[in-house]
């Protein structure tokens, strides 16, 4: 016989109002999130949000100023290594090139879930701290091989970047005297 009677939808005006009511006191609710408080299955919440109020999940951009100071400064050391292999026949394969990695202690790490439910992109910018506690990993590469990794949980100061490169430098040159 099939079915019979009205056919059930959980798109239901009650279901909608409490969806938004959730979104408008929370726009970064993920949709499980709201879908626990509501009671509803994670697909039938997303549904209500894009189809019923016209949400959509807008990401936030993170962003980190860069002084001028600093880029000029990269633009200039660029241009006098361009100089030192053009005019000195520099050997290209003895550069070492130096990283780190850091690592952040206070458990933010996926921007995935960065969403915020809204029917226009607000254009939102969260601002980071600069300065988070964190593990730094220091390693230096070239053609020659690796040395590293260096861990380290303070800032790398200029000082500290020197005593790096000390130590660095000196495996370097131990290295270089082992047959």
């Amino acid at each position: 016989m099939g079915n019979v009677g009205p056919r059930q939808t959980v798109v239901a005006p009650e279901n909608v109002a409490k969806v938004s009511g959730i979104v408008q006191q929370n726009p970064r609710n993920t949709v499980r999130r709201i879908a626990s408080e509501t009671g509803l299955k994670c697909l039938i919440t997303q549904k209500i949000l894009r189809n019923s109020p016209r949400m959509f999940p807008y990401k936030i951009r993170s962003y980190q100023a860069i002084p001028i100071k600093a880029v000029r400064q990269g633009f200039d050391f660029a241009n006098e290594i361009l100089t030192m292999i053009d005019n000195e026949g520099f050997d290209v394969g003895c550069i070492w090139f130096t990283d780190e990695a850091h690592f952040h202690l206070n458990g933010f790490v996926n921007r995935q879930n960065w969403r915020f439910w809204g029917s226009e992109n607000p254009h939102l910018c969260e601002e980071r701290p600069l300065h988070s506690p964190k593990v730094t990993a220091w390693v230096a590469v070239c053609s020659r091989g690796n040395i590293g990794t260096f861990f380290m949980q303070e800032t790398i100061s200029s000082e500290l970047y020197i005593t790096i490169l000390e130590q660095f430098v000196s495996t370097q040159l131990a290295l270089e005297d082992l047959p």
